[in-house]
């Protein structure tokens, strides 16, 4: 009896894997800048994602509601990268906010944001302490 359990319970494994892999939405594999990361003064933003995909919409917002230009238009040819020269941005945090649809025809939108420091490229491995400047929240 117990060995009739364990070969049902890997055949249900086995078939929920292979159903996830069908359903996986694509996916940001990669950005420049990273999520989350800090720089000094990129120059352009870098989407790479898991498969070819259409980007309809992408908007870098500096703080809460700066909506930058970044001179986007709606692609109509599927990429798996896209990548815009970026203005120079002012300090602080940005999000980058992003909508495609992928090859199964499905919507996905998400986030990231990174800071941007002008000494971040040198003082990297220093100590951040948060006592300094002042922040907006």
């Amino acid at each position: 009896m117990k060995l009739m359990m364990i070969r049902a319970v890997a055949v249900v494994m086995m078939l929920s894997g292979l159903i996830g892999q069908a359903l996986a939405h694509s996916t940001l594999t990669a950005s420049m800048p990273g999520a989350d990361s800090e720089v000094s003064s990129p120059e352009a933003l870098t989407l790479t994602f898991n498969e070819p995909v259409r980007l309809l919409r992408l908007t870098l917002v500096h703080g809460a509601a700066h909506e930058m230009d970044i001179g986007f238009e709606a692609v109509t040819t599927a990429s798996t990268e896209f990548s815009f020269d970026l203005p120079e941005l002012m300090i602080g945090e940005h999000t980058v906010n992003w909508t495609i649809i992928g090859s199964d025809g499905h919507t996905v939108s998400n986030s990231f944001g990174f800071t941007v420091n002008p000494g971040a490229g040198e003082a990297q491995m220093q100590q951040h302490s948060h006592g300094e400047g002042h922040h907006h929240h």
